[in-house]
């Protein structure tokens, strides 16, 4: 088996979170070096129209605003100090959003209410003493042409129809999905069980795609009230 991996990921997306607490979990029992490559939904997205997920929330457009915002800040900082950086940062970016308590009101719109608001990055850029002025780099566009050639490289392994997160083994030229989608975070022996099984189709000669529309939400502090409740959010 493959020791070589690469997860794209944005922070703003809770399946994508939820699935890499999962990969981490996974870290911990067997030898994988897994490498963390920002994939902005905002860029990835451009193009589709976000008229059908307005009909969701009104502030889908900001939420992946604000992880392209994100990932623009973990950027500047993997130029500075290297892509050892970056998994760490998606870690305590993703605990910003996705540890904050449950907010009041019913179904997914208050939930993406929370993930389109600002939030102050330098705590955690200096957790990993980094400078906080790289919080700034939020709002530097200049940055986007990096982070679109990671949009081509998902593409150019996995093709146009996919999201976050994108799991890709023996990377750059080994095969690449997008998914698992998953609710819960498996940990111990169901966390290896699970790699072992997407592990075998992304292998698998010639497989494309298992999939299901409607899903169960993910479990996170935020979304608590509405976690393990079926929806066709993407």
């Amino acid at each position: 088996m493959t020791d070589e991996f690469e997860f794209f990921f944005d922070p703003i997306c809770p399946f994508c979170w939820v699935t890499s607490r999962w990969v981490v979990e996974v870290g911990r029992q067997r030898q994988i070096a897994v490498h963390w490559r920002p994939l902005p939904l905002a860029l990835l997205n451009e193009g589709i129209s976000y008229e059908e997920r307005l009909e969701v929330s009104d502030a889908y457009p900001e939420s992946h605003r604000r992880g392209l915002e994100m990932l623009r800040v973990i950027a500047a900082a993997q130029a500075q100090r290297g892509p050892e950086i970056v998994g760490d940062l998606y870690t305590g970016f993703g605990e910003l959003v996705w540890d904050t308590d449950a907010p009041d009101g019913e179904g997914f719109d208050p939930v993406m209410q929370v993930m389109a608001q600002q939030r102050d990055l330098r705590p955690v850029l200096e957790r990993f003493g980094l400078s906080p002025a790289l919080a700034d780099a939020a709002h530097d566009d200049g940055l986007d042409d990096g982070l679109r050639e990671n949009v081509a490289e998902v593409r150019r392994r996995c093709g146009d129809d996919v999201g976050t997160p994108v799991l890709s083994f023996s990377p750059p030229d080994g095969p690449g999905l997008f998914g698992p989608v998953i609710d819960t975070v498996p940990f111990g022996e169901d966390a290896l069980r699970l790699w072992d099984a997407v592990f075998t189709l992304a292998t698998w000669p010639g497989f494309a795609e298992l999939k299901r529309g409607l899903r169960s939400f993910p479990d996170t502090p935020l979304t608590s009230r509405i976690a393990r409740g079926e929806t066709t959010v993407r």
